[in-house]
């Protein structure tokens, strides 16, 4: 009993290169004690030595056939090998011989939904709550399928259940605090609110054990950090990596600390433009904080908020004297640590400031600068030519595509019923998503056939399909971001309705950047209005087609020797405003 004990203690303190070392010595006196293989195999899985690992499980199995955990535990491993038939198989085998194990539900839900198998998900994580009622982790997942099913009030009740079970848990805040951005409210009190409750259960770092500030008050170069895990092939990295290797590196610096081991083509051209790099993801927040210090970071930039894989914890730990969220989360991130938020004059307009904690800074022109498409696409003529027929699309994903938006794009349809719409997005794979899609459009009296659904593809291809439509229509509240800005580059407008949010505003932005204000509807009666007024005029349609990317490239949103100038200016100004 005593080993037993020592054995647990060693995995708590995460000593596991300790603990496979008791525990191999263990087993050369005691090889047939089935739980020590499996203790074994939870060691080697905790340092990524995944072959070892199933190696020990399957001994502990050899030992006990009825030692359920180790087929669960099995199953987890193979599912990091991407062998999620064989996981499968053990999952159920777990189950067979313990039905009422909530975890291996828990886990089966999981690998079901990763799937994008999300009815069966669905079923999984409710067994785990029928048996677990307090198994917060089967709510927050449960939320984030129904939230990817168009679900988002039923999602954020799971979430808020979640919070309810385990109030420290952090990433059910981060994904109530992220959906509710889908919904049409202006309550930023009730949000307000919750981030207050969210930052509560963060534990604060205790002075003493972090560096000190290191960071030059009167600098000749000044110093700032990016925090992000999605330095890759994601619209972060492509907000990025155009206008970043523009840096005059005779006055900024900039660092990134990447919370993700990716490393692909765009990670690398990244890499090559920062001063710095480093990888934070397996570091503790004590330690990324002593990093930033020891590095004289002057203004520290989250480029998540609330979104998978942030480190905001780091933050409310003002490891920087300056803090800024920008890009990746276009809300509030609820910490009052964090000193700014970057918009634009028509993103962020100053009568927004009651929706931020941050205090607002308008950056010229755009709040970001999308990289342009590394692929040679050319623009086609409109298909309307070839089909006499005016086809609508949106690639936005599902979860932005809700009653009311198909309500108001279905009456866009009925008066123009020989159109066609064009929804495309990597969701649509999901037979169940693409049912419940042609269920909504039919309740508003649209046949399927003026309905194309599409989806996923690569990137070159999702571009090419722009070329397959003739009018963009944006989603609300929660407007496009990347796919407005990718639809623009293929010469396809993009019609918009002007909300009350920053999140519904950015296509807005882009419009204005572009000179195309009257793409800009102010309610769903005048979207729809706009929608037929620009489908007839075909001439129009035709000669933005032809010219919409030589247009945007020389404006503010592609221009990114400009933007990186004036990124670069709005850094300095807001530290020598604050310092």
């Amino acid at each position: 009993m005593s080993n037993f004990n020592e054995l647990e203690n060693l995995y708590n303190k995460k000593r596991y290169d300790d603990l496979e070392i008791k525990t191999k010595k263990l087993i050369e006196n005691n090889p047939n004690i089935a739980a020590l293989h499996n203790i074994l195999g939870m060691a080697f899985k905790e340092q990524n030595k995944y072959d070892e690992a199933i190696a020990s499980f399957k001994k502990c199995i050899l030992k006990d056939k009825k030692y359920f955990l180790a087929y669960n535990n099995l199953a987890n491993i193979l599912v990091l090998k991407n062998k999620h038939e064989d996981a499968l198989k053990y999952y159920n085998l777990t189950l067979k011989i313990n039905p009422n194990y909530s975890e291996a539900h828990y886990n089966k839900g999981n690998l079901r939904r990763d799937k994008l198998e999300y009815g069966e998900a669905i079923k999984s994580y409710n067994k785990a709550i029928n048996l677990e009622p307090k198994h917060f982790k089967s709510y927050n997942n449960l939320g984030f399928v129904l939230r990817r099913l168009g679900k988002i009030k039923e999602a954020l009740s799971c979430f808020e259940k979640a919070i309810e079970i385990k109030p420290d848990f952090i990433k059910a805040y981060n994904n109530f605090l992220f959906n509710s951005q889908y919904l049409d409210h202006n309550n930023f009190n009730q949000i307000f609110e919750k981030c207050k409750i969210f930052k509560k259960e963060i534990k604060k770092i205790d002075k003493k054990k972090i560096e000190p500030f290191s960071y030059l008050k009167n600098p000749n170069k000044l110093k700032v950090g990016f925090i992000s895990s999605d330095f890759r092939n994601h619209p972060i990295g492509y907000f990025l990596v155009d206008w970043i290797k523009h840096t005059n590196k005779q006055y900024i610096e900039y660092y990134g600390f990447s919370n993700n081991s990716v490393n692909d083509d765009l990670t690398i051209k990244l890499k090559n433009n920062f001063t710095y790099w480093h990888n934070i993801e397996k570091k503790t927040d004590e330690e990324v904080v002593s990093e930033i210090r020891k590095k004289g970071i002057h203004i520290l930039i989250d480029l998540s908020g609330h979104t998978s894989g942030n480190r905001l914890p780091i933050f409310i730990n003002k490891p920087a004297p300056i803090q800024i969220a920008w890009a990746g989360f276009l809300a509030t991130t609820g910490i009052d640590e964090i000193d700014y938020v970057l918009g634009d004059p028509y993103a962020t307009p100053i009568k927004n400031q009651s929706e931020f904690i941050e205090k607002i800074f308008m950056l010229p022109d755009i709040w970001c600068c999308f990289s342009i498409p590394n692929y040679k696409i050319e623009i086609q003529n409109p298909p309307f030519l070839k089909n006499n027929f005016i086809t609508f699309g949106s690639f936005n994903n599902i979860s932005k595509i809700n009653e009311e938006t198909i309500k108001v794009w279905s009456k866009i349809l009925t008066s123009l019923p020989k159109s066609k719409i064009l929804l495309k997005t990597p969701e649509l794979d999901n037979v169940e998503i693409k049912e419940e899609i042609l269920k909504k459009f039919k309740e508003n009296h649209i046949n399927s056939n003026q309905i194309i659904l599409e989806g996923g593809s690569s990137r070159d291809k999702l571009l090419e399909s722009y070329n397959k439509i003739d009018i963009a229509l944006d989603s609300f509240p929660y407007s496009g971001g990347t796919t407005s800005f990718e639809a623009v580059w293929m010469g396809v407008p993009i019609i918009t309705k002007e909300g009350k949010k920053f999140v519904s505003r950015s296509t807005g932005s882009i419009n204005i950047n572009l000179g195309m204000q009257e793409w800009i509807a102010s309610n769903n009666d005048e979207y729809v209005k706009k929608a037929i007024n620009f489908a007839s005029k075909t001439d129009q349609l035709l000669n933005i087609k032809k010219n919409l990317r030589e247009k945007s490239i020389l404006s503010p949103i592609f221009n990114h020797k400009l933007f990186a100038k004036n990124f670069e200016a709005a850094m300095w100004k807001i530290w020598k405003q604050e310092k």
